[in-house]
C-alpha cells in the first residue's frame, strides 16, 4: 500500500512501542483509541487497559501476558497505514477500517478538500470517468489493496464469509458488490448475498435522520452464519448506518463477529 496522506486526526496508529515487564508485555500507543479493539480482536488473550491520562505520549495501553507473536509488528504497521473507523455509533460492527479518507484538506486548516489517491481511484471506478482500461486497472488495484489489508490484519484474516453491501439501485451494478465479488475471488472466500427488499434506496448522505435509522433493520441475510466471523465490504463509509444495517442482518443470521472494510472513509455527512 502507498504511504498514507499525512494528517493529525489520530485515526491511525501514530506511534507505538512494546515493553516487557516481568512475564508480561505492554503495547503502548498513540492514535485512534479503537486500535485497542483491533489488537484484542487479533489477540483474544490480550487486555485493553484504562487510558494513561498522565502520559500524553503513550495514552493507550494493551497488556499481553504472553510473548508478542510473530507478525505482530507487521500488523501494527498496517494499523498505521489504514484509517481506523470508530464503531461506537451506530454500532453493529466489531471493528472496521478503510484504505484512506476519500478527501483531505489541501493544507493545514483549509476548508478546501482534494481527493486522496484512493478517493480518486474509487471515483474513477464508480463513475466511469476514464477509458475502460483505466477503470479496470483502478478496480484491480483497489481489490489488491483490500486483499492486502485482510491478509495482514490478524483479525480480519479469520473471516470465513464476505458480505458486499447491496447497491442503491438494483437495476445498476453496485461498486461495493463488484469489489466484494472480486475480493472474494482474490481471497478464496465465499460471498454471501445481502438482500434489500426496497426497490431503490437513497444514498445515506441524502437521507433524513429517520431514514438513516431505518437502515439498521433494512437488510436481510438468508444464509445461516452461526458462529462465523464475517467481513462486510463497502466502497465508502460515510454515516455508518449502512454498514451497521448489514452487520445487524449478519448477526440475525447468527454471525459471531462482524468486521467492516471499505475503500474510503468520507467524513462529510
Amino acid at each position: 500500500m502507498p504511504a498514507p496522506t499525512p494528517h493529525r486526526r489520530f485515526d491511525r496508529l501514530e506511534e507505538w512501542k512494546l515493553e516487557p515487564s516481568g512475564s508480561s508485555w505492554f503495547l503502548r500507543f498513540r492514535g485512534a483509541r479503537g486500535i485497542a479493539d483491533h489488537v484484542v480482536g487479533a489477540l483474544p488473550r490480550a487486555r485493553a487497559l484504562a487510558d494513561a491520562t498522565a502520559d500524553h505520549r503513550w495514552p493507550h495501553r494493551v497488556r499481553m501476558d504472553f510473548a508478542p507473536p510473530d507478525g505482530l509488528e507487521d500488523f501494527l504497521r498496517l494499523l498505521g497505514e489504514v484509517v481506523v473507523i470508530p464503531v461506537g455509533s451506530p454500532g453493529g460492527v466489531d471493528g472496521a477500517v478503510a484504505l484512506d479518507d476519500h478527501a483531505r484538506p489541501v493544507r493545514e486548516g483549509s476548508s478546501e478538500l482534494a481527493r486522496t489517491e484512493h478517493g480518486g481511484l474509487l471515483h474513477l471506478v464508480k463513475h466511469g470517468v476514464g477509458t475502460r482500461a483505466e477503470i479496470d486497472r483502478a478496480g484491480r488495484r483497489l481489490c489488491a489493496e483490500l486483499a492486502e489489508v485482510v491478509l495482514r490484519h490478524e483479525w480480519f484474516v479469520r473471516s470465513t464469509r464476505l458480505l458486499p453491501v447491496p447497491g442503491h439501485d438494483p437495476g445498476r451494478p453496485a461498486t461495493s458488490v463488484l469489489l466484494g465479488l472480486a475480493l472474494g475471488q482474490e481471497l478464496g472466500l465465499e460471498v454471501t448475498p445481502v438482500a434489500d427488499d426496497r426497490r431503490v434506496r437513497k444514498p445515506a448522505r441524502q437521507m433524513t435522520p429517520r431514514e438513516r435509522e431505518d437502515l439498521l433493520t433494512a437488510f436481510r441475510v438468508d444464509e445461516d452464519l452461526s458462529g462465523r466471523t464475517v467481513l462486510v465490504v463497502d466502497d465508502t463509509h460515510r454515516t455508518g448506518y449502512t454498514l451497521a444495517g448489514v452487520a445487524n442482518a449478519a448477526r440475525r443470521a447468527g454471525a459471531d463477529t462482524v468486521l467492516g472494510l471499505t475503500v474510503t472513509r468520507n467524513s462529510r455527512r
